[in-house]
């Protein structure tokens, strides 16, 4: 029988008997058992352990090691001590083994095997993608883990490629580029490890991705006594061929490792080559099954053996003394290597070019500062050479073939460190260390105490160590030690010995952070494992991680392609919503980088299935079969084993909900929970399983199962399984033999058998064929019969409810005219008699206004068309603005909204602290020595043209995710959260009587309606109606106000055929839009009650849906405004064939070139519906137009009714002027900000406050932890919160001069890139003139309705 089908293993008892029952005693003639079949003495499964007591898991555990049995289980967690030699645990055959079982937990010893078995079963069974976490201390053995976890999910879930070797080839590769020797450790990772392998649906791996963290760059220049470099250095070094090492330069023979100095060589015998792993050999043909890497081995090479002779680059002198190379025959060997001129490279390193005044000096460097740049080189050469071999690793195992569904994540990250000398690198070691336990805590202790509370499950107390005060410690923004570091770096006074001191007094009573008395520049923390102390000398630096520019430069002069692409710039990309992000003058420190990619591995971690492997040490020697108690018991309770051994014993590990245990399970004992669902039909399911009470607890919604209870049920489910494809199997291969039988029958007889049998067969398939005809035509006559009944019924019914429905509604008018008549006839009258004269000075008055107002209108027109840039309101000469922007790379027609930037750094004061400097090849950079930036322009060009395009593709991706949004804009998965959206109740509209609204409003002082204006005259109905969401959105285009502008073929709307172009949405579920769009309110559902506005002229006939609409009551004074189609024809200019108009992403018209070919013809805010007879529906009008010299265009334009009948619904008071200017004038506070909050504030504007002393209060609160407002608004990632305006103070500085809630400040003086703390500090600390940048997020939309993006006012 198949694998599937085959019996499975009896698990044995979980506490085993005495050691001489398993395993060979002396003397013992019986053959040693494998590997799979091997449980070992003890329990394997510690929360089986009759006492969880420290001595109790320390005894188990030491007797289990002393058999060869090294790992052991708890529950989620594996146990695994290091056994410092190898062990005949991975054959193939127990490969296979683990691979075939069932239920490979259950079934079978504790093993790596088994967690990876786990995961991937988990993958495939429950969609959900899995991660195994192994952590441990330095040297306990958690690379050799990773690699085995690899072996095993490589080989069993084979691509049909040679995809799984290339995974595998990539662990020499990176242990030898990645891993040294240290004091603990003869192989230990000084990088972390993120693989994740990839899977489609049916559980084939289809690729693979690694994600490194923090290379330890320091150690490539100094390690600390007895410890290596890394060890590819020595393999190249010792393995090069004859060929080579001439090329290089090398000493011949064996002896080449002790002539480098970063090696660290006193003599070659000292180098262990059996700890390696791998030699050059094996090195060059992993390289070689990489097809991106196979030919740049020579370069590698190349660029390694050039690291080396960097170390040993010396100079004359010491300390201050002027540098000079001691000998040149070491910069020629790295020159050649490099393929540089060697002259260059000597100057680039012992000297600087700086400019003085006017004139340009070379100032030597001092022999100290020498070396930094040398050793900077040096670190860059080889931490750049690492990232590039990631990348190409990366991209020969990307993935292929199906779409990938899941991954396994593998977390092979650097262990725990404590040496006698401990700096920046073992801080953020120690950091990760201390974040992947809080996972660890949250996954095993937190969230199950929290789900037994909420349940109503008493397990007793259960502690645990907590150790979230201390990564708040390190971590907590503005205060904590790494934002601290970050801070120092930007004060030009700032030292590692004024840094110490402030987390000094920030941290003095924290209980996780001690003084060094003896040290000023020491501190002492306590993480999990015990207390590290750290130097502080050096954080900056290493902070800074500098590197010269003139050595960049160089470099990327190389004549060598290779070393080129080391250090050319790469452009990053966002990947949420792919908005690019821009480099910024912002200092941007290692620990940045560091903390951002620690952040998001947890993000990614907590979104899977976690499993955790903690390895320990038996002993700090590294000696095989060598047991110190002090040692595991310490590595035992700081690693939370004890804890969670005593959490798996009082508690149950596994938590299902009813309904998904019930379906899981109920096939594998129908009869014990049929017809029964919830908590009985889950007590009866584990009942008729055999399941003890005492092994489950049932709570309110889930059911919380014991250590072993699922394990087992599974096997049992497996089992069943199996049972049934061995039933299938005997049915299909009876139906096989009988066929087979049967063919041996008719052979014999001569073929007559098969005949008769063929004859049999026809005529019972005719006959039966013939009845299936007779009853089909018999069912299809009863049918039409049928029908023809329902439709001659259907039809009389329609007919007379036409009628009766005519009879009502012609009866209804008739009653309704001859009372409106009567009415008016009243009104008018009584209104004649009573304001005759008031109605003739109201409208000659208005007669006034309406000449004076069209007169204001020409000459504000007349003076525009004068000055086009009369409207930017520049403060600097529009000829120098216009220049400066095209030099940092404006288009004057497409970035006239955005000029203001250039006139703001025309403005700008000259940065201070910058230098400049000339490189190698006679380039101008500025540098910052502060904090070792480098610049190739002027830092204020830099700063500027970065802002520039940041805007830039801000207004693009507004433009375009409302374009892409369908009108309903709804977030695409993945993205950010977006911020909290205040609903407002939708309360109507004033409507008139009949129109199935409240009743009519009456006329002025309640005497009576308005006069009525004769002729046609536009009218506003309100409609509310039910639409069904389809799966893809709404499908419609809208206007930044709503309108709709373009309905998508077979879309929701299209479909129901309610809603129709030029429909205004004024409200959705009862939440009234506003100033707001329709996608920042709409929460996807099923169904959506819609709230819409349109316009009609009285004299069109009625619709089927007005009769459902209510008519509105115009606003008094206000035009409707309404969508219309015109169709344009226009032509392109002679000789150039140009347009004359810009448009956006929308098809929206943004600019009209007031002397072009289409003025007067097309207007700012026109959109357009179609070209040539050609629809766009979502397409571009660029991709769409051709190139005739003629075009007729369909547009959408926002139109105003006639001013008459606007004046005709204003005030009719003689007093009207008057009444609105006393309106105005008692007007509250609230009216005057909103007029100025959205008629006159642009969404993006400058904002000056000036504060005369530092205690001036500029009057306005920022957010200080909820940064959903930022993230959502700007796409970006990260922990700092950004600079938004809660509140602002009524009558303050800051309401003023023009700042309102929810404002973003962009900028502070020119300077971008400032956190929510920095700019608080600002203002609140200095004096004087404050330009302010600021975006408002709620009235964005705003800025750009019915036209191009506002300039800055």
């Amino acid at each position: 029988p198949p694998t599937a089908a085959r019996k499975p293993r009896r698990a044995p008892p979980l506490c085993q008997d005495p050691p001489s029952a398993h395993s060979c005693a002396p003397g013992c003639s019986a053959m040693p058992k494998a590997a799979y079949e091997d449980w070992g003495p003890g329990c394997s499964e510690l929360s089986s352990l009759k006492s969880a007591t420290d001595k109790a898991l320390l005894d188990n555990t030491e007797e289990r090691y002393k058999a060869g049995n090294i790992y052991t289980r708890s529950g989620r967690l594996l146990l695994a001590v290091n056994p410092y030699k190898k062990l005949l645990l991975y054959t193939d055959e127990t490969l296979q083994a683990y691979k075939s079982s069932l239920a490979p937990q259950v079934e079978l010893p504790p093993h790596v095997y088994a967690v990876a078995a786990s995961a991937h079963s988990g993958m495939l069974q429950n969609s959900m993608s899995q991660s195994v976490i192994i952590s441990g201390e330095s040297g306990a053995g958690k690379t050799e883990t990773a690699k085995i976890l690899l072996e095993y999910l490589a080989e069993v879930s084979c691509s049909g490629s040679d995809l799984h070797k290339r995974v595998l080839k990539t662990n020499p590769i990176m242990e030898s580029f990645g891993c040294a020797k240290t004091v603990w450790n003869n192989n230990s990772s000084r990088f972390g490890k993120f693989l994740t392998l990839q899977f489609s649906a049916s559980g084939r791996m289809q690729g693979a991705f690694m994600k490194t963290y923090l290379l330890e760059k320091s150690r490539i220049t100094s390690q600390l006594p007895g410890e290596q470099n890394y060890h590819v250095l020595y393999t190249v070094a010792k393995g090069l061929s004859s060929a080579q090492r001439t090329e290089f330069g090398l000493p011949k023979g064996s002896d080449a490792v002790e002539s480098f100095k970063l090696l660290n060589l006193k003599k070659a015998g000292d180098v262990k080559w059996a700890d390696f792993p791998c030699d050059f050999k094996e090195l060059t043909e992993a390289f070689a099954v990489i097809p991106s890497l196979n030919d740049k081995q020579a370069s590698c090479w190349r660029v390694i053996m050039a690291v080396l002779y960097l170390g040993n680059l010396s100079f004359t002198g010491q300390g201050e003394d002027d540098a000079k190379v001691k000998d040149p025959a070491v910069v020629a060997a790295v020159a050649r290597l490099l393929s540089c001129e060697t002259a260059q490279l000597e100057k680039a390193i012992c000297t600087q070019n700086m400019k003085a005044g006017l004139d340009w000096i070379s100032k030597p460097n001092t022999v100290a500062y020498a070396s930094d740049v040398k050793n900077a080189l040096t670190k860059a050469l080889y931490s750049r050479l690492f990232d590039y071999i990631v990348e190409m690793v990366n991209v020969s195992l990307e993935k292929s073939g199906d779409e990938m569904r899941y991954f396994i994540g593998a977390v092979d990250i650097f262990g725990f460190e404590c040496f006698p000398t401990n700096s920046l690198e073992q801080l953020c070691i120690n950091f990760a260390n201390e974040k992947l336990q809080k996972m660890f805590t949250q996954a095993v202790f937190e969230s199950v105490l929290s789900e037994y509370q909420k349940e109503g499950i008493d397990v007793g107390d259960i502690t645990y160590e907590d150790n979230k005060l201390l990564v708040e410690l390190i971590d907590k923004p503005a205060t904590g030690i790494l934002s601290l570091l970050a801070e120092e770096c930007f004060f030009p006074n700032g030292t590692d010995a004024s840094f110490a001191q402030k987390i000094k007094l920030a941290h003095a009573r924290h209980p996780c952070f001690a003084e060094v008395k003896l040290d000023r520049t020491a501190f002492t923390l306590s993480h999990f494992p015990g207390k590290v102390t750290y130097q502080s000398t050096g954080f900056l630096e290493k902070n800074k991680d500098p590197l010269s520019q003139d050595l960049v430069v160089l470099m990327q002069f190389s004549d060598d392609d290779f070393v080129k692409t080391l250090f050319e710039e790469k452009q990053s990309t966002a990947m949420a919503g792919s908005v690019r992000r821009f480099k910024s003058a912002k200092f941007v420190g290692l620990i940045d980088g560091f903390r951002t990619s620690l952040n998001q591995l947890v993000k990614t971690l907590e979104g899977t299935k976690t499993h955790f492997i903690r390895c320990v040490k038996p002993n700090m020697d590294k000696k095989a079969m060598s047991w110190d108690e002090d040692v595991m018991q310490r590595q035992l309770y700081t690693s939370g084993v004890v804890q969670a051994v005593q959490a798996t014993r009082k508690g149950f590990p596994d938590i299902l909900p009813f309904a998904e245990l019930l379906s899981r399970f109920e096939q594998v004992v129908p009869k014990a929970a049929i017809g029964k669902a919830g908590a009985e039909g889950v007590r009866a399911l584990l009942k008729g399983a055999e399941v003890p009470e005492r092994d489950y607890r049932v709570g309110k919604t889930k059911v919380f199962l014991g250590v072993g209870v699922l394990d087992r049920l599974e096997q049992r489910r497996m089992e069943y399984i199996a049972s049934k494809v061995i039933s299938m199997q005997v049915l299909a291969r009876g139906y096989l033999a009988r066929r087979r039988l049967l063919a041996k029958r008719d052979a014999k007889a001569g073929g007559d058998y098969k005949k008769q049998q063929e004859a049999k067969r026809a005529a019972e398939a005719a006959l039966r064929k013939k009845r299936e005809e007779a009853a089909a035509a018999a069912a299809a006559a009863k049918e039409e019969e049928a029908a023809a009944k329902v439709r001659q019924a259907r039809y009389q019914r329609a007919r007379k409810m036409s009628f009766e429905r005519k009879t009502a509604k012609s009866k209804k008018e008739e009653a309704e005219q001859a009372e409106q008549e009567k009415k008016a006839a009243a009104e008018k009258e009584s209104e004649k008699k009573r304001f005759s004269l008031f109605k003739k000075k109201a409208a000659d008055e208005a007669k006034a206004e309406a000449r004076a107002e069209e007169a204001r209108k020409a000459a504000e027109k007349k003076k525009k068309e004068d000055d086009v840039w009369a409207q930017y309101n520049f403060h600097c000469e529009v000829s120098d603005i216009l220049g400066y922007a095209e030099y940092i790379g404006m288009d004057i027609k497409e970035d006239a909204h955005l000029l203001w930037i250039a006139d703001e750094a025309l403005q700008a004061p000259e940065p201070q602290g910058w230098e400049q400097r000339l490189d190698p090849k006679g380039g101008v950079y500025y540098y910052h020595p502060t904090t070792g930036m480098s610049l190739n322009q002027h830092p204020l060009d830099h700063h500027y043209q970065q802002f520039y395009l940041q805007m830039k593709a801000q207004y693009d991706a507004m433009y375009t995710s409302k374009g892409d949004a369908g009108g309903e804009g709804g977030a695409k998965p993945g993205t950010a959260a977006q911020a909290p959206i205040e609903f407002l109740p939708y309360k109507g509209g004033p409507y008139e009587e009949g129109s199935g609204g409240a009743a009519q409003k009456k006329g002025l002082f309640g005497m009576g309606k308005k006069k009525e204006v004769k002729g046609p005259v536009e009218e506003m109905w309100e409609l509310s109606c039910q639409l069904d969401r389809q799966q893809d959105g709404l499908g419609i285009g809208l206007t930044l106000d709503n309108i709709i502008v373009e309905v998508e073929p077979g879309g929701s709307v299209a479909t129901q055929g309610e809603l129709q172009y030029g429909d205004k949405i004024v409200a959705v579920d009862n939440n009234t839009l506003g100033h707001r769009m329709l996608k920042d309110v709409i929460v996807p559902q099923r169904t959506h009650q819609l709230i819409v506005k349109y316009a009609r002229m009285s004299t069109q006939p009625p619709s089927p849906r007005r009769e459902r609409a209510k008519k509105l009551v115009p606003d008094k004074g206000a035009a409707p405004r309404r969508i219309e189609e015109i169709e344009v024809k226009i032509r392109r200019e002679k000789g150039t064939g140009r347009l004359g108009f810009g448009i956006d992403a929308m098809n929206t018209i943004v600019e009209v070139d007031p002397n072009g070919p289409v003025a007067g013809q097309l207007q700012v805010g026109d959109k357009i519906i179609s070209v040539d007879g050609s629809k766009l529906n979502f397409k571009r009008f660029v991709d769409t137009v051709g190139r005739t010299e003629e075009h007729i265009l369909c547009i959408a334009r926002l139109h105003a009714a006639d001013p008459s009948i606007a004046a005709g619904r204003g005030l009719k008071k003689s007093k009207s002027r008057k009444s609105a200017t006393s309106l105005q004038g008692s007007g509250s506070q609230l009216l005057r900000s909103q007029s100025r909050y959205s008629e006159k504030m642009p969404a993006l504007r400058e904002v000056r406050l000036i504060k005369e002393t530092d205690e001036t209060k500029i009057g306005a609160v920022f957010h200080r932890s909820d940064d959903a407002f930022d993230k959502s608004f700007f796409n970006v990632e990260g922990s700092s919160v950004q600079p938004i305006i809660k509140k602002v103070d009524p009558g303050s500085m800051a309401e003023c001069s023009g700042l309102v809630p929810g404002d973003v400040v962009l900028s502070v003086n020119g300077i971008s890139g400032l956190s929510n703390f920095q700019v608080v500090e600002m203002l609140r600390k200095g004096q004087g003139v404050f330009n302010l940048v600021v975006i408002s997020g709620r009235q964005v939309q705003q800025t750009f309705t019915g036209a191009a993006p506002s300039p800055r006012r």
